[in-house]
């Protein structure tokens, strides 16, 4: 009996040493990032998917002005101001541009701007025409339109004939097609539609080339 006590206390020591050296030692160290994986390849893209339904049409719009045309400035030569027996008018100075967009529609319904401006002498224009230079005597600058041009001319209160015009001076016409059936108003005048209101011809004729420009929305 004592000797197996005495194993017993013997062993407590070996099972206490052998609990001890069971416990877990501290962390080591974090290992080195392995090397990244090659990258996939890309899927093939699907197919299109049909085209959906096409949607209803909107309500037409208002009248704007996007028929209306009008020239660049453009400078005559002396040479280009010729004596002519102007219908109506008799002897005149004329120079002649050519305006593709005046079609005998336009001579029938439409309307016919045209101005003139010295770039080069502060306060000298534009002038809508026809305009008159005063003197001794006054000199008229008017404005012919004519199937497929536009002739300018000038000519001497007295009758006596028209002068040439300075080339420093520039011109321009502007077109607008006619806004009504017919072009014309119960009282026979040219009219036109501009962004949903109607002018006449002399309505149009007594704005300024500003004016103008700004209704038209045509650069200055």
């Amino acid at each position: 009996m004592k000797r197996l006590k005495l194993f017993f206390l013997l062993a407590f020591p070996v099972v206490f040493l052998i609990a001890s050296c069971a416990k877990d030692g501290a962390t080591g160290p974090a290992g080195a990032t392995g090397a990244a994986g090659t990258a996939g390849t890309n899927g093939t893209n699907g197919s299109t998917g049909p085209t959906g339904p096409t949607g209803p049409t909107g309500p037409t719009g208002p009248a704007g002005t996007a028929n209306v045309i009008y020239s660049t400035w453009t400078l005559f030569v002396a040479a280009d101001w010729a004596d002519s027996a102007m219908l109506n008018l008799g002897t005149a100075k004329r120079a002649i541009r050519a305006a593709p967009g005046v079609t005998q529609p336009i001579l029938d319904n439409g309307i016919v701007l045209a101005y003139t401006r010295n770039p080069g002498a502060p306060g000298a224009g534009p002038y809508k025409l026809p305009f008159t230079i005063p003197g001794a005597p006054a000199i008229i600058i008017g404005y012919l339109p004519a199937l497929g041009k536009i002739i300018y001319y000038n000519q001497r209160l007295d009758n006596s004939g028209g002068v040439v015009i300075n080339v420093a001076y520039e011109w321009r016409y502007i077109i607008i097609p006619g806004g009504v059936a017919g072009g014309r108003n119960t009282n026979g005048e040219k009219t036109s539609k501009i962004k949903g209101q109607y002018y006449t011809e002399s309505q149009l004729r007594d704005m300024s080339y500003a004016q103008i420009c700004s209704l038209l929305n045509i650069a200055q």
